[in-house]
Parts: C-alpha cells; sequence; structure tokens
C-alpha cells in the first residue's frame, strides 16, 4: 500500500516539474493546455488514494475488545500500517487485562511439559511432595530435623498455557523421601518414608479435582537400628487409588478434601486413609514483602483407628504470581499418630520451626 502511495505521488510530482519547464519554454497558452491535463491527474490521484484508504480496514480499538477492562497504558501514534490494517491517530493500546478467554489469548490447546500446576500440594500436609526442613520438639522422644526432598510437575496438559491461574486437565508427576533425623544422636536418620505417584489433575476457576495412584513405603535408619537392637522392623506399604477436590471461596483461602483407597497393604497399614483441611493465604500486594499465612490438616486413617492427625502451620509466605510457588517460613504444631509411619502406632505432640517450598 505505501508503495502505491508514493508512486502517485511521484507521478504528481513529475507532471509538475514538466509543466513548469513548459511555460518557461514554450509560453501560457501552451502552459494552459498541460494545466488541464495535469488537473485532472490530480483529480484521478486523488479518486485512486481514497479508493485504496477505502479498502483498507480501520482498526477501532473503542469496539475491538469490548469485554476488555479499562487500558492501563496508550500511546498516541500518526497514520502508519500495522499488518495489513491502517490506524489513523488512534490511541494503541500497549497494555490491557481482559476478562474473557479471546482478549487473553486463553484458548485450550495441548503442552507438552506445561508451565505451573492445576493442582498444588496442602501446605499443611506434612506428607505432601515438597522441599521442606522443620525442626522441632517432641514431648516424648526428643528433638528432630524433618528434612524433605520433593518435587510435583506436569507432563502433559490440554487447557490454557502458562503458570498463572492456568485451566485444563493435566497429568502430574510427584515424590518424595521424608527423612527424620534424631538432633539428640549425632544427627541420625531415624526413618524414611518414601512416597511417588502420578495423577490427572482438572481446575477450572475456584474448583480443583485429582484421580491417581501414589505408593508409600518406610524405612527404618541403620544407626537406629544400632542403637535399638530389639527394635522389630516393619515393611510399611500402600499402593493407593485417591481422589480429591479442592474449592477456592475465595483468592485467599482453600478447602479440601482427599481420599485414598489401598489396594496394596503391608506392615501393618489398611486399607483406607481420608484427609481434609483448610488454608489461609492471601497474596500480597508487594511480592518482596510477603504476606501471611495459616493452614490446618486433619489426616484420619484406618491403621490408627481413624485416631485424627492434626498439624497446624502459621507464618509468612512469599508467592510468586510468574510461577504460582511458594517459600513459607513459620510455626508448626503436632499432635496425633506420627507421620512416620515406620512408626505408625507412636504418638506425638510437638512444636517447631520450618520452612517451605510449595509447588
Amino acid at each position: 500500500m505505501r508503495t502505491q502511495r508514493r508512486f502517485v505521488n511521484w507521478c504528481g510530482l513529475r507532471r509538475l516539474c514538466v509543466a513548469v519547464v513548459l511555460l518557461c519554454v514554450t509560453g501560457a497558452d501552451s502552459f494552459a493546455e498541460f494545466h488541464e491535463q495535469l488537473q485532472n491527474s490530480f483529480v484521478q490521484r486523488d479518486l485512486v488514494s481514497d479508493s485504496m484508504m477505502l479498502e483498507s480496514p480501520i482498526i477501532d480499538f473503542d469496539s475491538a475488545c469490548e469485554s476488555c477492562e479499562p487500558i492501563v497504558g496508550s500511546q498516541v501514534i500518526g497514520s502508519q500500517v500495522i499488518g495489513s490494517q491502517v490506524i489513523h491517530g488512534h490511541d494503541v493500546p500497549t497494555q490491557q487485562h481482559c476478562r474473557n478467554a479471546a482478549c487473553r489469548n486463553e484458548a485450550w490447546d495441548w503442552h507438552l511439559l506445561p508451565d505451573g500446576l492445576l493442582w498444588h500440594s496442602y501446605l499443611a500436609d506434612p506428607h505432601d511432595s515438597r522441599m521442606s526442613l522443620t525442626v522441632f520438639q517432641d514431648d516424648n522422644d526428643g528433638r528432630f530435623w524433618d528434612a524433605v526432598l520433593g518435587g510435583r510437575f506436569g507432563l502433559l496438559r490440554y487447557g490454557t498455557g502458562g503458570a498463572s491461574n492456568p485451566r485444563g486437565v493435566q497429568w502430574d508427576l510427584q515424590g518424595a523421601v521424608l527423612t527424620r533425623l534424631d538432633m539428640d544422636h549425632s544427627q541420625d536418620v531415624e526413618s524414611m518414608d518414601y512416597r511417588f505417584g502420578t495423577e490427572i489433575t482438572a481446575a477450572d476457576g475456584p474448583w480443583a479435582m485429582k484421580l491417581g495412584y501414589f505408593h508409600v513405603s518406610s524405612h527404618v535408619g541403620d544407626e537406629y537400628i544400632e542403637r535399638n537392637p530389639t527394635f522389630q522392623r516393619i515393611n510399611y506399604v500402600t499402593e493407593s487409588l485417591i481422589v480429591g477436590g479442592s474449592f477456592r471461596p475465595t483468592n485467599a483461602t482453600r478447602l479440601y478434601a482427599e481420599f485414598a483407597n489401598a489396594f496394596i497393604i503391608a506392615g501393618g497399614a489398611k486399607r483406607y486413609q481420608f484427609q481434609t483441611g483448610a488454608e489461609y493465604a492471601p497474596i500480597a500486594k508487594v511480592a518482596m514483602k510477603g504476606a501471611p499465612f495459616a493452614a490446618i490438616n486433619l489426616n484420619f486413617r484406618e491403621a490408627v483407628d481413624y485416631d485424627v492427625s492434626t498439624t497446624v502451620q502459621a507464618g509468612w509466605s512469599f508467592w510468586s504470581p510468574e510461577s504460582e510457588r511458594r517459600l513459607r517460613f513459620g510455626v508448626q504444631f503436632g499432635d496425633g499418630p506420627t507421620s512416620q509411619f515406620q512408626f505408625f502406632d507412636r504418638r506425638e505432640t510437638y512444636l517447631g520451626l520450618g520452612i517451605w517450598y510449595d509447588y
């Protein structure tokens, strides 16, 4: 289009130069005849130019995205071509936030190894997959470190892209090693629980759900056996199918429940397990300053006659809007059957400090 305009303007300029030369050389009579032709050429040029402009689509940003929220920032540009569209002196939006999927570029599609998760770990579940370190004092058995080395990630998603508030269906893998160290005996390894599994998760708006499988096996540390030679280790194992759901009444709160049915059990494990909980974790107005959090998890296992294991946490957290991962510092209180399944029938009441990195 620009080339056509330049061609028309060049023709008009050339005719004007010829007219000036004729005026100087041949006089007024010849110039008058040429002037009439020149006027006709200018009229033709204007018609061509107007026709080109009428054929070109004009962007009207007032109606281009009727469902968009007010424009955050804009800049004024002159008449120019963007792609195949001509813009004439409009405010071109440089940043905008839209409510519908089309404006937000949230069309559902397949994503291999997607960013982010549709289902996140429970904040106060001491047996979930994450990275964490907790030091605590047990009323009966002494001082311990609980170290968790784990992770959770997506393999495949059908839904919206990105990690920020995604929607769709996703296939996840997750796993963790949960180790207990005895601070009163040279940081000896007392026990270790291994957990891994795979899940199909789904999320849309405030609702989320998961359906999957996980394996749990528990092992005792060599140092603990050396100090307690009469201890009879058990091969605590569960292979379970799980189903869970969560709901967010507000952006800062989350309610959840999960049911597990073990189809393989050993070492004193029983078939059923149920847990539920609530979380309060508001988004900080300034991400680098963080915000408070509080969470409670209640775990009921058939192996301990459904005696509830209660975990309560509170503290300060830092949340990333890009990855939706969370770093937390705080206190943890626990009461009930232990989370280390090698000693599954042991009760503990403790208070400690922890740091948690959540997926």
